[in-house]
C-alpha cells in the first residue's frame, strides 16, 4: 500500500469507519505480532500486546491524521508496550508476587474502557442458552475440536458447528449493540481473553 492510500485509510479510521479499521488491522497485525514475539518470545504475550495496541489505536483514532509515518508509529508503540510488559513481569518475579490487576486502581480511560468491554463480553456469553454456552466454551476455552465436543456432549458434529457459529454471531451482535467497537476487536477479545474466562 502506498503512502497516499494509507493516509486515506487512516483518515477513514479517524472518522470512525470500522471497515477501514479492519483493513488497517489486516495490513499490520501479522508483522506486528511477529515483531512483538521477537521481543517477548511469548506467543500469548505477543497476541495480547497486539490486541492492546490496536485497541489503543481505535480509542485514539481521532489523532491518526497527525501521524506522518504510521508504520514507524505503530512499531514504536508496540516495542514500547512489549518492553513495558516485560519490565512488569520481571519486576513482579523479582518481588516473588503474582501478576494481579487491582480493579479499584484503573489509572486511565483506556483501562476503564478495556474493563467495560470485558464485562460486556462476559454478559454476552452469559446470555447464551446453556447448551450453546457449553459448546462455545469447550471450543474456545478448552480448545476441543468439534468431534471431541460432539462425543463429550452426545450431539452431532454439525450441531456443534451450528452452536458455535450461532454463539459467535450472538456475542458479536450483543457487543456491537453495547459499545462502538469494530467487530475485529470483538473477535480478538473472544479468541484471546476467553482463555482466562
Amino acid at each position: 500500500m502506498n503512502q497516499s492510500d494509507e493516509r486515506e485509510l487512516l483518515k477513514l479510521v479517524a472518522e470512525g469507519d470500522s471497515d477501514a479499521f479492519a483493513s488497517l488491522f489486516n495490513l499490520y497485525h501479522h508483522s506486528l505480532g511477529a515483531f512483538i514475539y521477537g521481543i517477548t518470545k511469548s506467543a500469548e504475550l505477543a497476541e495480547e500486546i497486539t490486541m492492546d495496541v490496536f485497541l489503543k489505536i481505535w480509542m485514539a483514532r481521532e489523532a491518526l491524521g497527525e501521524i506522518n509515518n504510521f508504520k514507524a508509529y505503530i512499531f514504536t508503540v508496540s516495542r514500547n508496550a512489549a518492553i513495558s510488559e516485560l519490565r512488569k513481569i520481571i519486576s513482579d518475579r523479582a518481588r516473588h508476587t503474582e501478576w494481579k490487576v487491582d480493579p479499584t486502581n484503573k489509572s486511565s480511560d483506556y483501562e476503564n474502557a478495556k474493563e467495560e468491554h470485558l464485562t460486556i463480553i462476559d454478559e454476552a456469553i452469559n446470555q447464551l442458552s446453556p447448551q450453546r454456552k457449553k459448546v462455545y466454551m469447550l471450543s474456545r476455552k478448552e480448545g476441543l475440536k468439534y468431534d471431541e465436543i460432539a462425543r463429550q456432549l452426545g450431539i452431532s458434529r454439525f450441531t456443534v458447528r451450528a452452536n458455535i457459529q450461532q454463539a459467535v454471531d450472538s456475542i458479536v451482535q450483543y457487543v456491537k449493540r453495547r459499545i462502538n467497537t469494530p467487530v475485529i476487536l470483538i473477535c480478538l477479545y473472544l479468541n484471546f481473553l476467553l482463555k482466562n474466562y
